[in-house]
């Protein structure tokens, strides 16, 4: 260091036309050595200001070879790591609507940027999903593990950015708060996080009067409270657990409500205690050549050979309907899971003709009605011919997802009704959550 100022020392003499190795002379020729000390105090003086000036007092300075320079700051360090050396991702979140309704999906972006100078590996999204929601989509490149989005350690180079599209489905009224934590680490390992300016969702649940229940909460909320009273409604699915699940929620939620409920059907054995323990509001029209010998005889439960004769089936509705008469002020639903089977039978055209009869007759009679029908038994023509009469269509279909097929459930028409068009994720567990406390419920299907 003493040789470097030095050096330093004498390079500044030699610009104010000094040189440390001559002794200056004055007029005389003698040697002026007061001047020539005063002249050199100057010089180490000016030498000292500018190191101060450039680079502060000298404990601040380090020599590299020939240079000086000055430590930075810690504060210089720090911004220089983030900037240069440790790697930095900021985050934030898009909401597509901060208002919605219960049962309706929430759509939104979080768009995470590396403004580092070095790539990061991306691992997780934490608290992904709030109390209150369910994930319905997430990127396909991603997992859900829990509460967390795993990434899989996906690489993000400096001044990249990468978007994950998130779908959640609003269960619970109220307002939330989407707050997610997102992981990552340097190349080097070091583990990182941040967080985006979180994004609040009002959930708010509408029921509008005069509403059926469907007894499946989830489906219901897409209805605003229910089926709309004295509405006829069908059913498409193919045959399904989920599809058999919903059909008995409709039923014994009618039972649960002292409503009096009718059901139409070719199979009644997964009805068979709730035939027996509800006879006084629960009237069963079993239309199967086999009936007597899979079903007792009951005060409520109607036999006939089959659907072949539509005549017989009106005459025998006609008849439960005059037993009906006794229970007035009680709402009344019925299930209709004889359609397909009738149109096997009979086709569109009588088909159409006999159900143009039958629905006005279960309408003015106060019944909600939900139908139940399988379209891929029939032509696309006969299934067309036989929807236009409903006024309401609810449909389970398979959808491809990148692991397996998954069943969805979706309203698809409602006229002069006002729904919500979500497509709901059905889930077997979900459609048995919480089953209705009726003692004559003992049977349960492979799940």
């Amino acid at each position: 260091m003493i040789h470097f100022l030095r050096a330093q020392l004498t390079g500044s003499m030699k610009v104010c036309g000094l040189e440390t190795g001559k002794k200056k002379e004055n007029k005389r020729g003698k040697l002026d050595l007061g001047e020539h000390k005063e002249s050199v105090l100057d010089i180490g003086s000016a030498v000292e200001k500018l190191v101060k000036e450039k680079l502060g007092l000298l404990e601040d300075a380090v020599l590299l070879g020939n240079k000086l320079y000055r430590k930075p700051t810690s504060e210089e360090a720090e911004l220089y790591l983030q900037n240069r050396v440790i790697p930095h991702v900021q985050a934030r979140i898009t909401v597509e609507t901060s208002d919605v309704e219960l049962g309706e999906n929430v759509h939104f972006e979080i768009e995470m940027q590396n403004v580092g100078k070095s790539p990061v590996l991306l691992e997780r999204v934490e608290g992904m999903v709030p109390k209150g929601f369910e994930l319905v989509a997430h990127p396909d490149t991603c997992d859900l593990m829990g509460n967390s989005l795993d990434m899989h350690g996906g690489r993000l180079d400096p001044y990249a950015a990468e978007n994950l599209e998130i779908t959640l489905r609003a269960t619970n009224k109220g307002t939330f708060i989407i707050a997610p934590r997102i992981v990552f680490a340097s190349e080097a390992g070091r583990k990182m996080s941040c967080r985006p300016e979180p994004a609040s969702i009002n959930v708010s649940e509408t029921i509008l009067p005069d509403r059926v229940s469907t007894g499946f909460r989830d489906l219901d909320n897409l209805l605003f409270g229910g089926i709309p009273q004295n509405y006829m409604i069908v059913l498409t699915s193919v045959s399904c657990d989920e599809r058999e699940l919903l059909i008995r929620r409709f039923l014994e939620t009618g039972l649960k409500e002292e409503n009096v409920t009718l059901y139409i059907t070719i199979d009644a054995a997964a009805v068979r205690n709730l035939a027996e323990e509800f006879q006084s509001n629960f009237y069963v029209l079993l239309c199967n050549p086999k009936s007597d010998e899979t079903f007792e005889n009951l005060p409520n439960v109607f036999k006939l050979g089959g659907v072949e004769n539509l005549t017989e089936i009106n005459i025998t509705l006609e008849s439960m309907f005059r037993r009906l008469a006794e229970l007035e002020g009680h709402a009344r639903r019925a299930c209709l899971e004889i359609l397909s089977d009738v149109l096997l039978q009979h086709h569109a055209v009588q088909t159409r003709r006999w159900l143009s009869g039958l629905v006005p007759e279960l309408r003015s009679r106060g019944f909600t009605t939900l139908a139940v029908m399988n379209p891929y038994m029939h032509s696309s023509e006969e299934t067309h011919a036989i929807l236009d009469l409903f006024e309401g269509e609810i449909s389970i279909y398979d959808k491809e997802t990148p692991k397996d097929l998954t069943k969805y459930l979706r309203i698809k028409k409602m006229y002069n009704q006002r729904y919500l068009e979500t497509e709901l994720p059905l889930r077997k567990t979900r459609l048995m959550n919480k089953p209705l406390a009726l003692p004559c419920c003992t049977r349960a299907p492979n799940l």
